[in-house]
């Protein structure tokens, strides 16, 4: 009776443990809310903001669409604010600096960046340090030289910035080829960083231009910055114009295979002899109808 009671008292712990166990599973936490924001500069021109915002739960990110959160320069006051934006299904949103902000833009050389969700802070302390990019190019003996200078604005003058690391290249479709070996090249003591261009007889357009690009990528004090120039460097682009009088499957009308012509003509040859046939059995049975009627 006694072991019969201990096993009633375990089952019953167990079975308790188990609830809590689901129990605590259900109200399991509804993740994390993670919101970054990444400041862009184009030709030392365009200036925008990217903010990202993405949900972490149970080991997975997903992106949060349809967000609201207003973005400030400097302090969370009304006449700071840059916009009120609102994420996409990506759980981005693009702003650009107003210029309204401009005297403030241009008054100090670093700027913080503050995001808000209704009445609470989410980000307080994104800075950027001003600073720009110029593309230099040169060549000798045929041989084709890049230079990338990254300045900073300080105690009101712009001045070299050393150690930021960069890449530098061509301009593609997929992203930045490198313009020698290395993938990235960091700025020495007066700014610049200098690389052969060792990518040669690349195709251009029609006129046989391309684009070079220097791009400082999320760096903790410029953010992302980024230059570019259009150089004469590339291979001309040659239409051909015999492509469309060749024979090949994507050609149209007479132009077509042979042996494709000929398999589309013999099915239309072919249905058409077909129908004609059994046309003229229909008109025979039809006659022989009639002659056995009279």
């Amino acid at each position: 009776m006694k072991n019969n009671n201990s096993l009633f008292i375990f089952l019953l712990i167990s079975m308790s443990f188990s609830l809590q166990t689901v129990m605590a599973q259900e109200k399991a936490s509804p993740g994390k809310t993670i919101v970054n924001l990444r400041y862009y500069n184009t030709n030392n021109s365009l200036q925008y903001l990217v903010l990202q915002s993405q949900l972490k739960k149970e080991g997975q990110i997903t992106p949060i669409k349809g967000k609201i959160y207003d973005i400030f320069l400097d302090k969370s006051d009304p006449a700071n604010l840059i916009a009120r934006v609102t994420t996409d299904k990506n759980g981005k949103a693009n702003t650009v600096i107003p210029p309204t902000l401009k005297s403030a833009w241009e008054a100090t050389p670093q700027h913080i960046f503050m995001v808000k969700e209704g009445s609470e802070e989410i980000i307080s302390d994104y800075t950027i340090n001003k600073a720009k990019i110029t593309i230099d190019t040169t060549t000798t003996d045929s041989i084709h030289s890049i230079s990338a200078s990254v300045q900073k604005w300080e105690d009101g003058k712009w001045i070299p910035a050393a150690g930021v690391e960069m890449k530098l290249g061509i301009k593609r479709l997929g992203g930045v080829l490198p313009a020698g070996d290395d993938e990235s090249y960091t700025t020495d003591s007066s700014g610049t960083v200098t690389a052969e261009l060792k990518k040669q007889n690349m195709p251009g357009d029609i006129k046989g231009n391309y684009t070079l690009s220097a791009q400082v990528e999320d760096n903790e004090l410029f953010g992302n910055i980024l230059a570019e120039k259009v150089v004469p460097w590339g291979t001309t682009l040659q239409p051909d114009k015999s492509f469309f009088n060749k024979r090949t499957l994507w050609s149209t009308g007479i132009h077509a295979p042979f042996w494709l012509l000929f398999m589309a003509f013999g099915i239309i040859v072919g249905v058409w002899s077909t129908m004609i046939y059994l046309i003229f059995q229909i008109v025979k049975i039809k006659k022989i109808g009639l002659q056995k009627s009279a």
